[in-house]
């Protein structure tokens, strides 16, 4: 009797088993917590950002992600107007190679006027994608609503994802990525010298276009000294044995360097800018030699005697024109 009851168990554990595999399975899988890690996804105005991709919670894949509505997440109004308005950028359509890339003509061969989104979600990730175009856009606190398709369907998922658009600056110097100062050197003796008060730098992004840096370094009293007429050099890399003549400038990075009699004008043709270091990190130093000033201390430096060392940080963002000016507050220009 025991081994007849085994026997029909056996036989409708088969065919269940059987009934199952033949059953008709689903095409795919589309999970009802679709996520974003990211919460909320933090956008400096300005800045390029990419986010983190949705977690799809093993949903079938390919997918396919729209973006439908973006609100104000404070007051709950519908923004699609604003973040739906497209700028125009300068695009790619071939690499960058900064090694022959080397004017503005190459560089243009590569790139076209193109419309653009300020932020758009990547349709196979979900990532969301800035660019410098935010700069066009309110700040503020935002959530927006995504349509995900896959083969197992199409799915709006209201109030997704969130993001803050803050402020930030559209180039990072001091405080940033270093502190300006002006270094006495001796004359004679680059291993020898003094950091004094520490100069007071102005940065200003002053118009969308051209691509340039313009840098002014002036005296006490706010008097420039003159580039054209080489009142402001490069300073020779310090130690006996240097690894190259000179500590880096802003010339060393740009496409093209212009000298006036009250400044220096540097193009260059990619943000950021500059793309990457060439060593000692956004620094430029530069030098003014000694019998172009007086000293507040001439008992420390007589006059002659030390040239002025002056060195900025600067990195750009965001195309477009900025004015540097760099005054040294201890300086008399003669």
């Amino acid at each position: 009797m025991k081994k007849l009851t085994y026997l029909y168990m056996l036989l409708l554990l088969s065919g269940v088993l059987a009934n199952t595999g033949c059953k008709k399975l689903d095409d795919g899988f589309l999970s009802p917590i679709i996520r974003y890690e990211e919460d909320p996804i933090i956008i400096q105005r300005g800045r390029v950002k990419v986010s983190s991709a949705l977690n799809f919670d093993g949903s079938s894949r390919p997918v396919t992600v729209k973006l439908l509505h973006v609100y104000n997440r404070v007051t709950g109004a519908l923004m699609d107007s604003v973040f739906s308005k497209q700028y125009e950028i300068k695009g790619w359509t071939g690499l960058y190679d900064p090694k022959s890339d080397t004017t503005l003509e190459l560089i243009g061969a590569k790139q076209k006027d193109m419309q653009v989104n300020p932020i758009v979600v990547n349709p196979v990730s979900g990532q969301l994608e800035a660019n410098f175009t935010t700069i066009y856009l309110p700040l503020g606190q935002y959530e927006f609503d995504l349509e995900i398709s896959n083969a197992g369907g199409t799915k709006v998922y209201e109030k997704i994802g969130k993001f803050d658009l803050v402020d930030a600056k559209p180039y990072e110097a001091h405080p940033e990525i270093g502190t300006p100062y002006n270094r006495m050197i001796k004359v004679g003796d680059e291993n020898t010298g003094s950091n004094l008060l520490n100069p007071e730098v102005t940065i200003k992004r002053t118009a969308d276009a051209p691509n340039k840096v313009v840098v002014r370094f002036m005296d006490k009293n706010g008097v420039t000294f003159n580039p054209k007429a080489n009142e402001i050099q490069r300073r020779p890399y310090p130690g006996n044995n240097p690894p190259q003549p000179f500590l880096q400038t802003m010339q060393d990075y740009s496409l093209a360097t212009d000298l006036y009699d009250d400044r220096m004008e540097f193009s260059y043709g990619v943000v950021p800018f500059p793309l990457s270091s060439l060593g000692n990190g956004f620094n430029y130093y530069y030098r003014i030699p000694a019998n172009l000033f007086t000293h507040d201390n001439q008992t420390s430096f007589p006059d002659g005697t030390y040239s002025a060392n002056p060195r900025f940080v600067f990195r750009a963002f965001v195309p477009g024109t900025y004015e540097v000016e760099f005054k040294l507050i201890d300086l008399i220009k003669k």
